[in-house]
């Protein structure tokens, strides 16, 4: 083949318009390079995140050096975990496995942080999960605690001298449980004076010195001076907090498909628990 053939030849010519396009395109094109692979690379909004954190915990800015420390701080435990993950170091430490887990998970369930119901899902929600929010009924009562031996006579008696303007503190047996509750919910009283006394206040009048009443630790004349019935609050009552757990509820239900959907995108291949040794 001579040099006038090859001058003229198609594959030449095809040849050096490739190389003048990717020439052309070299010197236009402006997308920066990829960094190389053992870069670490902090851009400055990362940096200003960095920066956000320490104000969030010390109360202000940090100073120039201050930051520029947090910056190789980061720059270094950066190149640490690549190292040691480089090394396996992370395989076999239970703890480590657990923090990524828990990490994941952190990223499963953040789309819930996002969600923003309206009350007509509230409702219903709260209709599903009402015993989660119901309040219990509330007793305030004075009590006096009475002596073991006390007949129908004396306890009746002591009514008497009660509803006359008697100072209980002067009349019946000494004890550790207090004289009487402010507005208290019903589970805080059984706790005080056991199971089942809140369901006997309720049955007895207002104002009235009333008894005997039974109690864990004896036998009681009480009075009860107010009283507010349980009861399903208004949703405006009780939003902030509705809202809190029905977004915990989609943050669990997200996690939960998210794990499903993952263990799918492998061959599981795990003992039957009968098959563990030692058990």
């Amino acid at each position: 083949m001579t040099f006038r053939s090859i001058l003229s030849s198609p594959l030449l010519h095809f040849a050096l318009l490739g190389a003048a396009i990717f020439g052309v395109y070299a010197v236009m094109n402006d997308t920066p390079a990829a960094p190389p692979a053992d870069a670490i690379v902090l851009t400055p909004d990362e940096a200003a995140q960095i920066a956000e954190r320490f104000a969030a915990t010390w109360q202000r800015p940090p100073t120039d050096a201050e930051l520029q420390g947090l910056i190789r701080s980061w720059a270094l435990e950066e190149a640490l975990v690549r190292e040691a993950l480089e090394l396996g170091l992370d395989r076999g430490d239970g703890v480590i496995r657990q923090r990524l887990a828990l990490k994941m998970g952190f990223i499963a369930e953040s789309g819930a942080a996002a969600l923003q119901p309206d009350d007509a899902e509230l409702l219903g929600w709260l209709e599903t999960n009402a015993d989660r929010f119901r309040r219990p009924p509330q007793f305030a009562f004075d009590q006096l605690l009475l002596e073991p031996e006390a007949s129908e006579a004396d306890v009746a008696a002591l009514a008497a001298e009660l509803s006359a303007g008697a100072d209980p503190a002067t009349l019946g047996r000494a004890s550790l449980l207090p004289p009487g509750l402010p507005l208290t919910p019903g589970p805080a009283i059984d706790r005080t004076f056991g199971g089942g006394f809140q369901e006997r206040l309720a049955d007895l009048p207002d104002g009235a010195w009333t008894g005997p009443v039974d109690s864990a630790f004896g036998r009681h004349l009480v009075r009860v001076t107010e009283r507010q019935p349980g009861g399903m609050p208004a949703l405006d009552e009780i939003r902030d907090a509705v809202e809190t757990e029905w977004r915990a509820e989609r943050a669990a239900e997200m996690r939960e498909a998210f794990n499903a959907a993952l263990l799918e995108r492998y061959t599981l291949d795990l003992p039957d628990p009968a098959d563990v040794p030692g058990r």
